[in-house]
Formats: C-alpha cells, sequence, structure tokens
C-alpha cells in the first residue's frame, strides 16, 4: 500500500525561521591574556566602565578600547577574544574564538611582532572579515623589502591593512633584561625606545615594576638607560618591555565601522586622542616609502590630522573590501531567508525570477550607500542581473536542483581622493 508521501510531498514551512545576519560593526581586539580576567574565549563590551572592571587602565587591551570608543562616533559594541597561553598558536587560537563567537568584522592586535601580525593576517584571509594592524617598525619607512609592510603586500592581502605610526608600538616579546636597580640600562634588538618615551614593563620572573617609567638617556642607537620608580622584589627582575601603544589603527577602526559598509572612504579622516606624525619622525622621503609599501599613515593635512591613503596591503581600498563583503553576506542572506522561509521556490522561470529580487533588492541598497556607481557604459543602469532560463540548464543541474549561472554586472563607486582642476581666466 501507497504512504501519503509516496503521492503527496508536503513541505513544512517555518514562518519564524531566521539566519543570523553577519554584522559588519564590531571590532574584535585578539590578545593574550589570564583566563581569570574572564574564562570564555570572547566577551562583549559597551563601554569603558565595562572594560574597566576586567583590565587594567595600563593593560593593553584597555588602552586598545578606549582608543576605540574615544571617537566621535564609535560602534556599540567591541568583543575581546584572548588567546590562552596554552594554545597551540595564535591560529588555533582565533579559530577557537572564532567557533565560540564569529560575529564579529574586524580584528585589532596589540601584537606588533612581525611573525605574530603575519599568522593574524593568514587567518583572517581565510574568513569574511578584515584585520587593521600598527606599528613603527623603522624598517617600513625605509627601502627595505623585509618588513612587515613589504610582507604582507608581497602576500597580496585584501583583508589586512597596515599602519606606520610613530607612536604605534614596540613589543619585544621574548627579549629578557635583568634590571637590579631603579636605574638600568637594557639593550634593545630593534627600533626601541626614545628619550621620554613613556613606558610599561612586563616581568618574566614574577616581579612587579612600577609602571611610571620614562626613559632617560640613549646610549647608542639600541641601548637606553631607564629610570624605574620601584621594583617590589628584592633582587634582579628579568623584564620584558613596551613602549607607547597608542593605537592609531584601533582608532581608525572605532571611527569608520559604525558607517555602513562601502559608504565612506577610509582616506582623510582625523582621529581623536592620534597625534599626526610630524617630518621630525616621518621625512617626504619616508612617507613615500611607506605609501610605495601600501603602509596606511596618519598625518597632517592644512594642519587637521588625516589618514591615508586607506588601503589594505595589496592596495585594494578598505571601504571596496568593505563593500565586496557586505553585498556577498547580504544576497547570501536573503537568498537563503527566502528558501527557509517558503514552501519551496520553484525549479521555472518562475522562481528563477523570485531569486533575480532577492538580488535586486540588496544591489539597490547598494547604490542608496554608494557602494555601486552607475556602469560606465552610458547605458544610465546601475546595474545588470542576466538569470539563465530553465530551459537552458543542463539535465544534471536540473536533477540535482541546482541553479548555476546568474551574473550581475556592477561597478564600484569608489571615492575621489585627488583631482585636478583647471581655472582659464580672461582679463
Amino acid at each position: 500500500m501507497s504512504e501519503i508521501a509516496d503521492v503527496v510531498n508536503v513541505t513544512v514551512n517555518v514562518a519564524d525561521t531566521k539566519i543570523t545576519r553577519t554584522g559588519f560593526g564590531i571590532p574584535l581586539i585578539f590578545d593574550l591574556f589570564a583566563s581569570s580576567i574572564f574564562p570564555e574565549r570572547v566577551r562583549s563590551y559597551s563601554n569603558m566602565t565595562d572594560i574597566a572592571v576586567d583590565f587594567a587602565t595600563t593593560s593593553k587591551v584597555y588602552k586598545c578600547a578606549n582608543a576605540i570608543f574615544s571617537q566621535e562616533r564609535a560602534p556599540t559594541t567591541i568583543k575581546v577574544g584572548r588567546q590562552d597561553s596554552g594554545d597551540a598558536s595564535i591560529t588555533s587560537a582565533l579559530g577557537v574564538i572564532n567557533d565560540e563567537d564569529s560575529d564579529f568584522y574586524c580584528v585589532v592586535t596589540p601584537y606588533k611582532l612581525k611573525a605574530d601580525i603575519e599568522l593574524i593576517a593568514a587567518w583572517v584571509e581565510a574568513q569574511q572579515k578584515i584585520f587593521l594592524s600598527s606599528s613603527e617598525d623603522a624598517d617600513v619607512i625605509t627601502t627595505a623589502t623585509t618588513d612587515i609592510a613589504a610582507a604582507l603586500k608581497a602576500a597580496g592581502y585584501n583583508r589586512t591593512g597596515y599602519m606606520w605610526h610613530h607612536e604605534a608600538g614596540v613589543d619585544v616579546t621574548g627579549a629578557a633584561y635583568t634590571v637590579t636597580s631603579n636605574v638600568a640600562t637594557i639593550v634593545q634588538a630593534s627600533h626601541g625606545l626614545r628619550v621620554g618615551d613613556p613606558t610599561t614593563f612586563d616581568t618574566s620572573s614574577g616581579a612587579s615594576i612600577d609602571g611610571d617609567n620614562t626613559v632617560a638617556s640613549v646610549v647608542d642607537a639600541n641601548t637606553f638607560t631607564v629610570t624605574t620608580t620601584a621594583i617590589d622584589e628584592a633582587g634582579p627582575a628579568t623584564v620584558n618591555y613596551f613602549a607607547r601603544y597608542t593605537f592609531p589603527e584601533a582608532a581608525w577602526v572605532g571611527l569608520m565601522l559604525p558607517s555602513d559598509p562601502g559608504s565612506e572612504t577610509w582616506k582623510f579622516k582625523s582621529l581623536t586622542s592620534v597625534v599626526p606624525v610630524p617630518r621630525t619622525f616621518l621625512t617626504p622621503t619616508e612617507e613615500s616609502n611607506a605609501l610605495g609599501k601600501n603602509a596606511n599613515l596618519y598625518t597632517p593635512l592644512a594642519g587637521v590630522g588625516s589618514t591615508h591613503e586607506g588601503v589594505m596591503a595589496s592596495g585594494r581600498y578598505i571601504d571596496i573590501q568593505r563593500g565586496i563583503d557586505w553585498i556577498e553576506a547580504r544576497i547570501g542572506e536573503g537568498i537563503v531567508t527566502r528558501l527557509l522561509n517558503s514552501p519551496k521556490v520553484p525549479y521555472t522561470d518562475g522562481g528563477a525570477a523570485i531569486l533575480e529580487g532577492e538580488i535586486q533588492q540588496v544591489l539597490d541598497q547598494a547604490v542608496n550607500q554608494n557602494i555601486l556607481g552607475a556602469l560606465l557604459d552610458d547605458s544610465g543602469d546601475f546595474y545588470r542581473i542576466t538569470v539563465p532560463k530553465v530551459a537552458d540548464q543542463s539535465t544534471t543541474d536540473r536533477t540535482a536542483r541546482y541553479f548555476p549561472g546568474i551574473t550581475a554586472q556592477a561597478q564600484m563607486a569608489g571615492a575621489i581622493h585627488s583631482l585636478a582642476i583647471t581655472v582659464n581666466a580672461q582679463v
């Protein structure tokens, strides 16, 4: 005897089924810290008061979060992701964080070492996310070809942007210095401290050193005398140190993520509490060297601090990448939501038109957000969608209920970053 299912195919539609909508306004601060601060791998924060509950004001996470929240417009939520000391690698730590909570779009980090930045960049490149990093690696502003900016450019990363800044910070993780008194001479292997720099000390021997320290004098290019207020132990302390950490890239992220994806260029932006790089630290030649490696800068423009050029390591503009990600996510979400909330989308030309309508809604919004501009063919169209006829699909694809071949032609709107004007005046 036949079953009902053999005669009638019943599709149950769950009307309230929803999919998670990808967020493009949430940054993640990624750092190594103790699980005693919080046991989960990701925690959300909505203001600096909440951050201060978990992190000391001298900590790098606090300083990074403060750079984000201090901007004229700032995200309503940021997240902090914890790398655990037991993690096999930075890559595995990011994977665990993402598995627990993937609802973030931009990664920022206190890490400054080239190898660490490269690991984060490689992980982000495989995600629908972006990564903004910074350092004050002195090789970036030279013609060197092995520095972090040159390496990221050579890798062709579309999802990692790098900013050089004279107060971005230097991390000497793993370098040990023995401090035996309140005045100590330490040797920095590469691109270290400057006279008058505020300095924070981390200890690897369990000693606690007061955070109120300054560089007292420069002995030579790599050796510095550091005056410390106090060492809270009787004997010598083995210490690592890091300097400055103003997080200009985090401030940039804080200002830009609240905007609609793709609607704004990341160039010409003024950042609250970030000092533009003066000529004493960045000559025109050095600026040209950095820009040639697709490094971003924050320098004075008509007396006001201004970001430039707003690019990823590959040279792709950040707003373009963000706009591409937004279009891809919203089209996918729209079609999947339609499939979930319809009895079925039939494999007919009418069903294909339903899918075309979902794509059209997203592209219309992309036009409104200035992600897309008019096609450069004098047609006046902003985009053109091509949907194959069902009769043109192969038997194999129709049998598998697979509908390939939908294409959309569009033009990224971009932004004007420079221009030439000629004024012809007659007397």
